[in-house]
C-alpha cells in the first residue's frame, strides 16, 4: 500500500510538509511515492492563483502564516532574495532520487538549502553536492537536471496531477482522496488511524 506526495521545491509548504509526510508513511507502514509537479504549469492548466499574485492582505496572511508555521514546527525558514528561482533542474533531479530510491534525503536536503539556506536550486554543482550526501552519483545528477527525458516525464507527471484533482502543493494523494495543505496532515493522519480511509 502507498500514499503519493505531489509537490515542487517552490512551495515553502513542501519544505515544512516534506518531512512529515515521510514520517507518516512510515508510522503507518505504507510505500511513499514522491512525485515532483511543476506547480506554475499546473496553475496555469487549471487556472489556479498563484500565491504572490493574490491580493496584497492574502499575501501579507501568507507571509504571516508560513512564518507561524515555521516556528510551530521548530525549523528556520528564509525567502531566497532572488525567489522565485527556476524550479525545472531542481525538480528533474528529484525524478532521478525517486528511481534510485534517494527520494527522501534528496529532496529534503534541496529543501532546506532553498528555504533555511538561501542555496541556488538552478546552480548544477550544488544539486550534485546535495545528490552526493544523499547517496547519489553526481554526475548522474547534473546529468538528469539537464535531462530532456526527464523533462517530458516531469511534464507527464503535472498532467497525471491535474487528471487526479490535485490544484497546489503540497498534496497527499491516497487513491481515494486527496489531502492538501500542511495544516492537513493531522487529519490524514487520523483517517489512516482509525481505517477510514482505503489507501492503495
Amino acid at each position: 500500500m502507498s500514499l503519493t506526495f505531489w509537490f515542487d521545491v517552490h512551495s515553502p509548504w513542501v519544505y515544512l510538509a516534506a518531512p512529515r509526510v515521510a514520517d507518516l508513511a512510515r508510522k503507518h507502514k505504507l510505500d511513499l511515492l514522491w512525485r515532483p509537479l511543476h506547480l506554475p504549469r499546473l496553475l496555469d492548466e487549471i487556472g489556479g492563483v498563484k500565491p504572490l499574485e493574490a491580493a496584497p492582505a492574502r499575501v501579507a496572511w501568507f507571509r504571516q502564516d508560513i512564518l507561524d508555521w515555521a516556528e510551530i514546527q521548530g525549523v528556520p525558514l528564509r525567502t531566497h532574495p532572488n525567489y522565485p528561482l527556476r524550479n525545472s533542474r531542481a525538480l528533474r533531479a528529484c525524478l532521478l532520487a525517486q528511481d534510485e530510491g534517494k527520494a527522501e534525503a534528496f529532496v529534503t536536503r534541496v529543501l532546506k538549502g532553498y528555504w533555511a539556506e538561501e542555496a541556488d536550486i538552478t546552480d548544477l554543482d550544488q544539486l550534485a553536492r546535495w545528490g552526493e550526501a544523499a547517496g547519489l552519483d553526481p554526475d548522474a545528477v547534473r546529468e538528469a537536471a539537464s535531462s530532456e527525458v526527464l523533462k517530458a516525464r516531469l511534464d507527464a507527471n503535472t498532467q497525471e496531477a491535474v487528471a487526479r484533482g490535485v490544484f497546489g502543493v503540497p498534496t497527499v494523494d491516497t487513491g481515494t482522496k486527496l489531502y492538501f495543505g500542511n495544516d492537513r496532515l493531522d487529519l490524514l493522519d487520523i483517517h489512516i488511524s482509525r481505517g477510514q480511509i482505503p489507501v492503495a
